[in-house]
Formats: structure tokens, sequence, C-alpha cells
């Protein structure tokens, strides 16, 4: 079974990556490697094939949905150069993320929504949880495949369970 995956996160953003110097990003684009690379490997072991789409552009999130069809979307919770293009505050980050899953969520109410971030607490994840979030995940910090494997069996439940 083929799946698309369309994946928010502020590290595919130009005002992210404008923002920070090459040495800081090794850090987010090794962990984005690793995540890659433990979904493809789940076509060979479990018979889904996952297509991860990538998009620093959480401001166009309705858009790029209609245009990709997603069978599952991914969100990083914070989002701090644009809170600060937004906002005017970086510590608003979440709140950005929050806006986009409660748009999504009125526009496509079926769509799975997996969110993110390191180290969250209980208000977040509840607020997350009420902006549309499906399943709220802690972003585990280590750039290995074999630590970012388990989310695809998560992606795979749920696609099961979407398609059901």
């Amino acid at each position: 079974m083929k799946a698309k995956v369309l994946f928010f996160d502020d590290i595919f953003s130009d005002l992210f990556r404008k923002e920070l110097p090459a040495d800081q990003l090794i850090w987010d684009d090794n962990w984005v490697a690793a995540l890659e690379q433990g979904l493809a490997e789940s076509d060979q072991r479990t018979g889904f094939f996952l297509d991860l789409v990538k998009s620093g552009n959480i401001g166009s999130c309705i858009d790029q949905i209609k245009a990709e069809k997603p069978d599952i979307v991914m969100i990083d919770l914070f989002w701090p150069a644009e809170a600060a293009a937004k906002f005017g505050d970086r510590n608003l980050g979440s709140n950005i993320s929050f806006e986009a899953m409660k748009l999504i969520r009125q526009e496509f109410p079926e769509l799975p929504i997996i969110c993110y971030t390191l180290k969250p607490d209980k208000e977040v994840m509840d607020k997350a949880y009420q902006s549309g979030a499906t399943i709220f995940l802690e972003k585990v910090s280590l750039a290995l495949a074999e630590v970012q494997s388990p989310l695809k069996y998560i992606l795979i439940y749920l696609l099961k369970k979407n398609k059901s």
C-alpha cells in the first residue's frame, strides 16, 4: 500500500533556515534524514510505502493539502520564526500550529494529524488535541533511523483505521 505523508516542519521554512547558520542546522537536518530513513524501510518489511512530502510553509497548509492529497499530516508544534513574523513574539510559535490544525480539522475532519515537539507538557498536549491533533508525539532528539522507525507503525495504524 502506498500512502502520502505531508510533513510540516519549520526546519523546511525559508524563515527558519535564513535565521540560523548552517552549523546549527546540522542537528535538524540529521533528524529529518533519520526520519526519512526510518520511514523508507517500511516498504520492505511492512508492505507500506510512505511518501514523505516536506513543507516549511504552514501558512498555506489548506492549499497544500488540497494539492498533495495526503493520507496523513505531520506538524511540528513550534514555529518560532513564523511567530516572530506574524505576532512579533517567537514564544508564540505553538500558536502557529494550533491555528493550522484548527483550519485543517474544519476543512478535512477525517484527515489524521500527528503533532510533535520536544518535551511537551500536559497543557501543550491538551491544546494540541483541542486544536485537532489525532495523536501527539514527543520528538525524539536522537538522529537514528532505529529511534524514528516506530513512527511508521503509528502511521500504518492511522492509515488502516482511516481506510476502514
